[in-house]
């Protein structure tokens, strides 16, 4: 190949390269021409001096800062930020994953050698592992196909960081990045080479600035050595908690489904244009005559759901208020134990709990022996993640004598009146807050209750999400396990008949 075609074809191969090389240079220059003006105008003495004056005051704090935030006992700031907590996890796999890293950072006060980083992430998956299963799991309890997925995820991941961060990672070839790694020793012998040189030089023509600035190399290598030390402590936490939080996705069960399982589970349960994990599933909870069903007709816009004074819902039903949500009112609350675990199994399935309380009924035992049930059925399943609960008061204008205000402005009177109601009812639920409503014609603060359910939707949405994966997880039993096995072995046969 002719000198001119190698020299194009290199020119194509490096351009982006040589863009930020040209690029850098005004600022390389600026800063060679910045020192030869100071040697020039005998300033360079001084600003060697400052230089060291400001790194020992400087170093000073930071070693101070650093004691203080030792005894106070908390941890130091990194300049690299690791993995959050997913907002999908769990209570009990964000406590989890709060205490790997503890345990991360106490192992990490000085950087590890790092060939003893892959036992020390062994370790922390072992954490994990028997963290998450109170002492029954080790790190190889998961199956294959949890771990592809975990290696497609963590490959995505890094996929992403790349895009990113790194510039040019679009560009640079695999063939350009093999070519820089063999040629890093050739460089760094040059550059180590040349720069010796030159301090060699710079001492033979003005000895007292030579020996200035290798002063100030000896104090600016110590903190460059902290820096790199510090980089290298933060770099392996972060790779320490990377593996802490894939072993939590690993041992919580949520890799046994991936995206598409969730798509598919959805589709069988959701109404048309939902998003991929169905539409989000209220389920409607209260005393007999409380109101439910009137409340239902009052979401939707219309009489969808039969309402009289007498009970009128005997099972669960559904109803679409729109392309993303779905009311599922359940029967009333008739103070048996039987009805409260049946309508506590009803809420442990639902993405989204709205309990209807009658404003002027004082009776709250039917509700609190469902709360107990609730919370027993939940407890049964730690997996399971506890579905947001909004609590309102119906038939509020019963306790507004000369109801309707105009425009249905309240009287400090009145507010005071709904305070009462809403707080001791808040009380016998535990202390929540309860929203005062009338669900009847013509209804009264029905807007404020959907801007209520819009802002616990994305924690509905996510333990949507949570069911879904812990219904696929549990398998399709027996007969799905048959079908797998027929469909295997019509594969190894047909394997079979093309090698013949």
């Amino acid at each position: 190949m002719r000198l001119a075609d190698r020299l194009r074809h290199t020119l194509l191969r490096w351009d982006r390269l040589g863009l930020a090389a040209v690029l850098a240079l005004p600022l390389t220059v600026s800063t060679l021409l910045g020192f030869l003006w100071l040697n020039e105008h005998g300033y360079l003495l001084w600003f060697a001096l400052g230089s060291a004056v400001f790194y020992a005051v400087f170093r000073g704090a930071v070693l101070l800062a650093r004691w203080r935030t030792r005894v106070a006992g908390e941890r130091e700031p990194r300049s690299l930020e690791g993995p959050k907590p997913d907002p999908e996890w769990s209570d009990t796999e964000k406590a989890a994953f709060a205490r790997a890293r503890a345990r991360i950072d106490r192992r990490l006060r000085e950087p590890l050698a790092w060939d003893k980083l892959p036992e020390e992430a062994l370790a922390v998956v072992e954490e994990v592992a028997a963290d998450l299963s109170t002492g029954k799991r080790s790190a190889l309890d998961f199956t294959l196909p949890e771990a592809l997925l975990l290696i497609d995820q963590v490959a995505l991941r890094y996929r992403a960081f790349l895009l990113e961060n790194v510039p040019y990672s679009d560009r640079l070839s695999v063939r350009t990045m093999h070519w820089l790694w063999r040629q890093q020793d050739t460089a760094l012998t040059a550059w180590e080479t040349g720069f010796l040189a030159w301090r060699g030089v710079r001492l033979v023509l003005n000895p007292a600035v030579g020996l200035l600035r290798e002063a100030e190399r000896v104090l600016a290598t110590g903190l460059q050595d902290r820096l790199t030390e510090k980089f290298r402590r933060d770099a392996q936490a972060i790779l320490l908690e990377e593996a802490a939080q894939a072993a939590i996705d690993l041992y919580s069960g949520r890799l046994k489904v991936s995206e598409a399982d969730l798509t598919r589970r959805g589709a069988r349960v959701t109404v048309p244009d939902a998003p991929v994990e169905g539409a989000v599933e209220i389920v409607i909870v209260g005393q007999t005559a409380a109101g439910k069903s009137t409340l239902v007709n009052a979401l939707l816009g219309r009489e969808a759901a039969e309402t009289d004074a007498a009970p009128t819902t005997d099972r669960a039903a559904g109803h679409a208020l729109d392309e993303d949500l779905r009311i599922i009112d359940t029967p009333g609350l008739d103070g048996s134990e039987r009805m409260a675990r049946a309508v506590a199994a009803q809420m442990v399935t639902a993405d989204l709990v709205l309990w209807v309380h009658r404003a002027n009924r004082p009776g709250r035992a039917a509700d609190t022996a469902l709360a107990r049930a609730f919370a027993e059925a939940m407890a049964r399943d730690p997996a399971r993640r506890q579905p947001p609960v909004i609590h309102v008061a119906n038939a509020a204008d019963l306790l507004l004598p000369g109801w309707p205000r105009a425009e249905n402005a309240l009287t400090a009177e009145d507010r005071g009146r709904l305070d009462e109601a809403t707080s001791a009812i808040g009380r016998a639920m535990g202390g929540v807050p309860v929203l005062p409503i009338r669900a009847e014609a013509p209804d009264w603060n029905i807007d404020a209750l959907r801007e209520a359910i819009d802002r616990v939707l994305p924690e509905a949405r996510m333990t949507r999400r949570n069911r879904l994966r812990l219904e696929a997880a549990a398998g399709e039993g027996l007969r799905g396990n048959l079908t797998r096995a027929r469909k295997g072995l019509g594969a190894v046969r047909r394997a079979i008949r093309w090698k013949r």
